[in-house]
């Protein structure tokens, strides 16, 4: 068990130094993630582009299998899963960073979800 928690440690060392690890707050994440959300929404509807036909033919079965009931059966469940899993561990302070880094994961995941329902032309 040690090893593995001295692995995470070198990985968080890389990804999220010290000096960044303060402004990794579960706040700042939801406020970037709903920003970038915005953002990519706002752009969808600006877009008054028509995609050309070979596009509109893999997105269309890009969102066929995305749309299916057993994959949004199954995706929601493990976001769930996720989100419970970071609240459920929620009394160990030695992760939060890393708590914080899979929140914003789920949060993303979430989002994006609800952006493939969306309509993105108007």
């Amino acid at each position: 068990m040690l090893h593995m928690n001295s692995s995470i440690e070198k990985i968080g060392q890389f990804l999220f130094p010290e000096k960044i690890r303060r402004y990794l707050t579960f706040r700042l994440v939801t406020v970037f993630a709903v920003a970038l959300f915005s953002v990519n929404f706002a752009l969808s509807r600006l877009d008054k582009s028509a995609p050309s036909p070979e596009l509109t033919f893999l997105i269309n079965r890009i969102l066929s299998v995305v749309h299916s009931p057993a994959f949004l059966f199954f995706y929601n469940v493990g976001l769930a899963l996720g989100f419970w899993s970071v609240y459920a561990t929620r009394t160990n302070e030695k992760y939060y960073w890393l708590r914080v880094a899979c929140y914003g994961m789920l949060l993303g995941g979430l989002l994006g979800e609800i952006l493939s329902f969306l309509p993105h032309h108007p």
